[in-house]
This record gives C-alpha cells, sequence and structure tokens, in this order.
C-alpha cells in the first residue's frame, strides 16, 4: 500500500505551484499527494486556515501549468495519485438546490479531465450541501463519470458528504454505485467512526467492499482497530493509496504513525 496527502499549490513557486510541495513530501517520504481544488485553502496546507489562494477549478489550470506539474511529479518522484473538487462547498453555497448544478457539473467533469491530464488515478467529488431528488444527484454523477470512463480516471463520491444531500448515507451511496454500474464510478471510503458515525473503519469498508475507490484517513488514532481494518482492506481487496486529510503541521508525524501502523499489522 501507498501513503499520500492532500495539498494545495503554493505561491510563487519558481519552477511549478507544486514543486516546492512535490519535494516536501518526496523529502518527507510520501509516495503521492491529493491535489485541492479550492481557493479557501493556504498554499501547501490542508487545514484550510491560511493566507494563500488555490485554483477556483481546473479551468484555472493552463495547459503549460499543467506540463510543468508533471515535470515537477516525474522529477521528484512523487505520484499526483488523487484529486479533490474541493471547490463544491463554496459552489453549494450559493446553489442550495441539486436542480441548480448544471454548471457545476461542467467545473467537475474539467476536473476529471485535469487529473487525467496530470496522471491521477481517481478524484473525489461531492457537492456540498446542495440537496435535491435521487435523480438529480444522479443524473449529475452520472454526467461526471463519463468524463471519468473516457478519460479513465475513477471518479469517488464520499459517504460523509453524500449524507449531506439528505438522500441517506453509505448504504445509500452503495445503491447509488450499483445502479450506474460503471467501474469508474465507486465509493471514496473516510469512516469518521467514533465521531459522527455508528460503524467502524473496518465495518464500513466490509461494507463498501471492491465499490472503494481510494482511502481517506485522518490523524492516526488510539480508537481505531488497525488489525481489523488492515484486514479488512485485505479482505476487499484494495491495496492503493492511504491518503491523509491532515494538516501540513501533522503530515511527518502522520506518516510516521502510518509506517509504525503498518510494520505492525501490515
Amino acid at each position: 500500500m501507498k501513503v499520500s496527502i492532500r495539498v494545495g499549490f503554493r505561491r510563487d513557486d519558481p519552477v511549478s505551484p507544486l514543486d516546492g510541495v512535490l519535494r516536501d513530501c518526496r523529502e518527507m517520504g510520501y509516495d503521492g499527494i491529493e491535489l485541492m481544488l479550492d481557493p479557501r485553502y493556504s498554499f501547501g496546507a490542508s487545514s484550510g486556515r491560511g493566507a494563500g489562494r488555490g485554483p477556483w477549478a481546473s479551468e484555472s489550470v493552463t495547459p503549460e501549468v499543467r506540463a510543468h506539474i508533471r515535470q515537477s511529479a516525474e522529477r521528484h518522484g512523487v505520484q499526483i495519485a488523487t484529486l479533490s473538487a474541493d471547490w463544491a462547498w463554496g459552489y453549494a453555497q450559493y446553489h442550495p438546490r441539486l436542480s441548480q448544478w448544471e454548471r457545476g457539473v461542467e467545473l467537475l467533469r474539467s476536473d476529471v479531465a485535469l487529473a487525467a491530464d496530470l496522471g491521477a488515478g481517481a478524484i473525489l467529488i461531492h457537492v456540498g450541501e446542495s440537496q435535491g431528488s435521487w435523480e438529480e444527484i444522479r443524473d449529475i454523477v452520472s454526467r461526471v463519470v463519463e468524463v471519468g470512463a473516457r478519460r479513465q480516471v475513477k471518479v469517488g463520491f464520499e459517504a460523509g458528504l453524500f449524507a449531506r444531500t439528505g438522500l441517506g448515507g453509505l448504504e445509500a451511496l452503495v445503491r447509488l454505485v450499483e445502479e450506474l454500474d460503471s467501474p469508474w464510478f465507486g465509493v471514496y471510503e473516510h469512516c469518521y467512526w467514533p465521531r459522527r458515525r455508528e460503524m467502524q473503519p473496518h465495518e464500513e469498508i466490509h461494507l463498501v467492499g471492491p465499490r472503494m475507490v481510494a482511502l481517506h484517513s485522518s490523524q492516526p488514532s488510539v480508537q481505531i482497530d488497525y488489525p481489523a481494518m488492515l484486514q479488512a482492506l485485505r479482505d476487499v481487496g484494495y491495496d492503493w493509496y492511504w491518503v491523509f486529510e491532515v494538516g501540513w503541521e501533522q503530515a511527518r508525524q502522520s506518516l510516521d504513525d502510518w509506517r509504525y501502523i503498518m510494520s505492525a499489522h501490515g
């Protein structure tokens, strides 16, 4: 299994907006990154607190910048494994109904294309707290997955975020995955237990099964049964990226903790 961390662009890097981030990730020992697309996040950090501004959406990233980012990733040996469409939180504040997501769908489809251009294998999507009907969310997701299938990028919807649509939680998302029945659409797993969930990580992983696109993780916690979690990942055949969703100041410690978990239980 590989390990990555969520990051954003850095201001005024002389090589590429991600060159310094990739260099630092290589120095710490991360295999990859998850690139956040959201102007709220500070450059090179993932906590959302700071003075930086990232791209509003993929349409802001020119072909020249895309080429420079790919070159930086190759030079540092750090994969741009996943992307995350975090701008959707802001979009949803002004478009609280799923019926208002026509432009949002265009942006999500563009994000999938950016993921492909940067060599990513998957992208996390969501619609913030916008709500509507089952038919509307199914239409939105299917149109995004259409681009994923064409560009060979897996599209994952995080269950905790899907619940904010008011259409159900993890079980409902699994139902949507089964209805669309595409190898390019699945669940982006992040168990918030014991904060906001009843099911523990290994229980959620077994429920999601082979529908898992990627795996988010908060900072390692003594409250999680890691032997059971890792066994569940083996049971469902998941052996790709473990993506840390932590602040940049926690990056090194999270990686050290992950290495200990994997050596002790992996």
